[in-house]
């Protein structure tokens, strides 16, 4: 049966989906849910759009008009679906008439139990996260635990695993866009631990920002001035991930802080679709699903924990690449995303 709803999201990604995981997600629901449109504010660009994709985007400085014109828009649609962060202020100010589901894939900003009671449902990706939204007294029947989906068929291990014992290959899918937050997102420690141990091989897989950006040449500088031969740096936007991650043994996840990245990283969730383990930071919120399932090895973010957690997954190998692709196919069904998130715009409406 076709779905008739009309559906906006609102998100402030930076709409491309090819490099930007919140833009990749959105854009997967935009084109299964027809009758759709894609509604963005990021400091990324000026003003973007695309009538052939259904995307619009403008610059926060647009704010004074937006919040004019967002209400009237709104009108047009059955279905408010806000993706990304947990309270985009332009939004929380002005959508206030059709029904609501929120997607929070991203801890930037605060939780405001008066926003979240206005949704019809809430949309988490890690269990840490659903426990504090229902500690704030949010009705437990609109909080969902659903993980971002992958194309199984597309995303699988391929190949035999070598040479593990003598050179660890780690991927790092999770490169950031600015100078500014290479710290946070793991970059000092991940060449700390280049320095530290260097029979490991880094990968660092950059990306081509439409743009631009600032992370490259600091990175590059970095790994000059440090001398390291075990980091290959690339920096292309990749249409064959799944063969990259299947060239890699594990990919990490080495985020500083608690809330300088995605609540579910994309790179991690691909990684277990291949069989690869991940290593990941005790500071990324989805470290504790990691753990539970036992599809990779949790670190806490310094370097000589980074290197102790390669040496301890290089031990237990065969037994996290059997889990990971386990729990890739239980959690990960892009089938049952589609499927569920079908359920929940006709239940609320």
């Amino acid at each position: 049966m076709n779905f008739t709803k009309r559906i906006i999201y609102w998100n402030v990604s930076c709409l491309e989906p090819e490099i930007e995981a919140i833009s990749k997600e959105v854009f997967q629901l935009a084109r299964i849910f027809r009758k759709s449109i894609i509604f963005s504010i990021n400091p990324n660009y000026l003003f973007r759009f695309s009538f052939k994709k259904n995307y619009i985007g403008f610059h926060p400085a647009f704010d004074p008009l937006l919040r004019l014109i967002i209400p009237y828009i709104e009108r047009f649609f059955d279905i408010n679906h806000i993706y990304g962060e947990s309270c985009p202020w332009t939004f929380y100010k002005t959508l206030r008439h059709k029904p609501l589901v929120l997607t929070i894939a991203s801890e930037k900003g605060n939780l405001r139990k008066d926003f979240l009671e206005r949704c019809q449902k809430i949309i988490v990706q890690t269990e840490i996260l659903r426990k504090r939204i229902l500690a704030l007294g949010i009705d437990e029947r609109k909080v969902e635990l659903l993980y971002p989906s992958v194309d199984l068929s597309r995303f699988k291990p391929t190949g035999d695993i070598l040479d593990i014992k003598y050179t660890p290959r780690v991927l790092f899918a999770s490169a950031p866009r600015s100078e500014q937050e290479l710290d946070a997102r793991g970059v000092y420690l991940l060449l700390e631990s280049a320095k530290l141990n260097q029979d490991i091989h880094y990968h660092f897989l950059y990306r081509q920002w439409k743009s631009g950006y600032t992370s490259l040449k600091a990175t590059k500088n970095y790994i000059s001035r440090l001398e390291l031969n075990n980091i290959t740096l690339t920096n292309e936007v990749v249409v064959d991930m799944p063969g990259v991650y299947n060239a890699s043994h594990f990919t990490v996840i080495p985020y500083t802080h608690v809330n300088d990245g995605k609540e579910c990283p994309n790179s991690a969730v691909e990684s277990l679709c291949c069989g690869r383990p991940v290593l990941i930071s005790s500071a990324c919120p989805f470290s504790s699903f990691v753990e539970e399932h036992s599809c990779g090895i949790v670190f806490d973010p310094t370097a000589a924990s980074l290197v102790d957690a390669v040496e301890s997954g290089v031990k237990q190998y065969n037994m996290l690449a059997k889990n990971a692709f386990t729990i890739a196919q239980k959690y990960f069904s892009q089938t049952y995303y589609l499927s569920r998130m079908r359920q929940i715009y006709q239940e609320i409406t």
